[in-house]
């Protein structure tokens, strides 16, 4: 088995998540993840960046309160989804035991992954344009000028190549 490190700085952290063996139920229980996310955040506080849900996996740029609580905060998600699921019935795992992660490290590592977040469903083939897609924080930052009306038809130059699944 691999010795992963991770470094806990104070900084925002780009995430992956990844259902167990890929199996597409993350969109079916995407007010789920996203209740879970907040019912953390209560005690293990931290800023939620941005965030897209897909089928089988789920980008996430946060930044924690203490640096030290990267692993606590995606731990505590995964089990506070994995337990509302179970109460309802759901069997077996539901989760990758591990999760990718990447410390951000200046203003424009912070747009490429901002940016990674919001095109991944047009990458993926969901939709043709990022604005079209309801399971991500891509409107809100539309609402705040971050992205203008057309963004997200095209990929923009800064993801190309990046490879984050």
């Amino acid at each position: 088995m691999p010795n992963y490190r991770r470094h806990y700085l104070p900084v925002p952290v780009f995430v992956t998540i990844v259902t167990h063996d890929r199996r597409p139920w993350l969109l079916a229980e995407a007010d789920t993840v996203l209740a879970a996310m907040r019912r953390v955040k209560a005690h293990r506080p931290y800023r939620h960046l941005a965030h897209v849900l897909l089928p089988d996996h789920l980008h996430w740029l946060f930044a924690p309160a203490e640096p030290t609580d990267l692993s606590r905060i995606v731990a505590a998600v995964k089990r506070e989804v994995s337990w509302r699921l179970k109460a309802r019935g759901v069997r077996g795992p539901l989760w990758q035991d591990r999760f990718y992660d990447h410390l951000i490290r200046d203003a424009d590592d912070f747009r490429r992954h901002l940016d990674y977040i919001h095109y991944n469903p047009v990458r993926h083939g969901l939709v043709d344009e990022a604005g079209d897609y309801a399971h991500s924080s891509f409107a809100a930052w539309r609402q705040r000028g971050v992205y203008a009306s057309d963004w997200g038809r095209a990929e923009p130059e800064g993801v190309r190549g990046m490879d984050l699944e």
